[in-house]
């Protein structure tokens, strides 16, 4: 991978985290700032919409962002990536990329939150800590699709033949 491409990896996915750190937890404030207290059931669905909706986000953005890289010629599809491998077998376009990493980052992330909630006998938090717990695991899942979409977008075009 060139270092072009590892460049804009990295810009990509730092955008995404500051986006997500910022957004996030200010929504988390603002939709909920007349409670005291954010129960579990209702942090674990938030997490699963939050998953979806920013997840759709970031892809819509990395992906227009790639498109305007590749046709500057900035990176090129070669640099970014050799092999097939799981991302291979994504979708490309923005939309259904985005809505199958964020229905699968919900799959996962949901069910862990309230696995590691019971596991520390946490049934809800304030408001601010509901916050602060989303300016946590948002930037870093942010971070990580903003990446994954970067090198499913750099994959060639045509499948690579089998030596």
């Amino acid at each position: 991978m060139s270092e072009a491409v590892r460049s804009f990896i990295r810009s990509q996915g730092i955008g995404a985290a500051v986006g997500n750190i910022i957004l996030n937890p200010a929504l988390a404030w603002v939709l909920n700032r007349q409670a005291a207290y954010v129960g579990d059931g209702e942090i674990v669905t938030d997490t699963a919409i939050t998953c979806v909706l920013m997840t759709l986000i970031v892809t819509l953005f990395v992906v227009s962002g790639t498109r305007r890289e590749l046709e500057a010629g900035r990176i090129t599809r070669a640099e970014g990536f050799a092999g097939g491998g799981l991302l291979s077998w994504l979708p490309r376009k923005g939309w259904a990329l985005g809505l199958l990493l964020g229905v699968v980052a919900a799959l996962v992330i949901a069910p862990l939150t309230l696995g590691v909630l019971r596991l520390l006998g946490i049934t809800g938090l304030p408001v601010l800590g509901f916050a602060l717990f989303k300016a946590v695991w948002t930037p870093l899942v942010a971070f990580a699709v903003a990446r994954w979409v970067v090198l499913r977008q750099l994959q060639p075009l045509q499948p690579i033949p089998a030596t």
